[in-house]
């Protein structure tokens, strides 16, 4: 069943002010039951005495006094009197029982018995004065004291009501109008929601979708410029493809041949790596997470198994691999992120710097990791490691790769909690791409 705000916002106003005005109704009925019960009481034992002053001792009064005529005999279920003497009953008023109506004490007494408040006032020589009220008359009394003052309220709810829903109705339209206004849009008009009447509980709301729909535009465009992007190396990559196959179906000499097949093979190659890291790449988006939870792994470990597989990379291009690290130090980074954070590192010193050595550092520096991976080269500066932290952008257009590497560790750190800064060559210390990770809380196994 669907939530409505505006259902429920009439049923809990229909419950407050029907059970309020009930409970209210309930209180004042109790109250006026309360002060009317008192105020009757006394009056009950001031009759009595008053009443008592007639009495004589004996000579009692006369009892056709006391006798009501046709319209007055509605009274009788309402206010009865005794006078006994003697245990025997002299004087009653009409419809009386025969009974006392409450024990003959030697001292005044006050009793509710049987729907009668009574009251037994004891006087000289044996006599005693009873007078009885009906409770009934009291709660009849009650009752439509009540009933005057309820009835106006029930014959008001319904008003009430319609006043109640025309309010909520007004006051959620803001709420509607939001909700048109996002159902107009066309599926490529992204801008932010017209500011319009500011309404302060729906401006979060509001906050919220324009947040949304800023970042699902950055989404779009960095979706557009990659793909784009994209489309131009694979392009050129392409071409590169057929004209390597060209030159070795047309060229006579097997050498020349070898040499364009080879080449080719390269050009291959090239391609496998390029779409590996755009599928990498694809995965990176900050917007929406990392694509793993954070994990716990040890840096030498990974270090000494990444150095190992590009050791084929490294001799080829002249490169000497050294790992400057002889104990653990466990990062919070999933293994697979800090693999490929180390082999773009490691791979684009093995072939953008001088031949020389390309070493592989790392110390703890208070809740932090920080990884070093140093090189013969002149390195960068910080604006040139941004440039060249940009998608399919590359620092030397004659060297292989497809300007890939930096923007895919770049990814990664900022979805980790990492950051990579550049070191430039000085006297007393080599070029270095710097990573900063977050370390580790806890260690697997301990």
């Amino acid at each position: 069943m669907t939530f409505s705000i505006r259902r429920f916002l009439i049923l809990s106003l229909l419950m407050v002010i029907v059970g309020g005005g009930l409970l209210q109704a309930l209180f004042a009925y109790r109250t006026l039951y309360h002060e009317l019960d008192e105020q009757y009481d006394a009056e009950l034992v001031q009759s009595a005495h008053l009443l008592a002053g007639f009495w004589r001792e004996g000579y009692p009064p006369d009892a056709s006094l006391s006798v009501l005529d046709n319209q007055e005999s509605r009274y009788l279920r309402y206010f009865i009197y005794q006078l006994w003497q003697d245990g025997n009953l002299v004087a009653a008023s009409e419809g009386s029982p025969e009974m006392p109506l409450i024990a003959l004490n030697s001292q005044p007494l006050y009793q509710e018995k049987k729907g009668w408040h009574a009251y037994s006032l004891p006087l000289a020589n044996e006599r005693w004065l009873i007078l009885a009220e009906s409770d009934y008359a009291r709660h009849s009394m009650v009752r439509n004291v009540a009933g005057s003052l309820l009835a106006p309220y029930l014959i008001s709810v319904p008003f009430i009501m319609l006043l109640v829903w025309l309010a909520i109705r007004v006051g959620l339209s803001p709420l509607s109008d939001l909700a048109r206004s996002v159902s107009r849009r066309s599926p490529d008009n992204l801008t932010r929601l017209s500011d319009g009447k500011k309404v302060r509980e729906l401006e979060p709301v509001k906050e919220a979708i324009n947040q949304l729909l800023e970042r699902l535009e950055a989404g779009i465009e960095r979706e557009k410029r990659f793909t784009a992007d994209a489309a131009h190396e694979l392009r050129t990559l392409l071409m590169v493809l057929q004209l390597h196959v060209e030159n070795a179906i047309s060229l006579p000499d097997p050498q020349q041949r070898e040499a364009s097949l080879q080449a080719l093979k390269e050009a291959v190659g090239r391609a496998e790596r390029m779409l590996e890291q755009l599928l990498v790449l694809a995965r990176l988006d900050p917007a929406l997470g990392p694509p793993e939870k954070g994990g716990c792994v040890d840096v030498l470990r990974v270090a000494r198994e990444t150095l190992a597989s590009l050791v084929p990379v490294a001799d080829r291009l002249h490169q000497q691999l050294e790992l400057c690290l002889d104990t653990s130090l466990w990062v919070a980074i999933p293994e697979e992120a800090l693999r490929l954070v180390l082999r773009n590192l490691v791979d684009n010193a093995c072939r953008y710097a001088d031949p020389g050595i390309v070493g592989v550092n790392a110390e703890k520096q208070g809740n932090h990791v920080r990884i070093a991976i140093s090189d013969s080269g002149e390195g960068l500066s910080q604006d040139q490691g941004h440039r060249y932290g940009e998608r399919f952008s590359r620092g030397h257009s004659d060297k292989d790769g497809a300007g890939l590497g930096l923007s895919i560790v770049t990814g990664i750190l900022s979805l980790y909690g990492g950051s990579l800064s550049y070191r430039k060559r000085c006297a007393d210390s080599p070029a270095a791409a710097i990573v900063l990770l977050p370390a580790a809380t806890e260690m697997p196994g301990l």
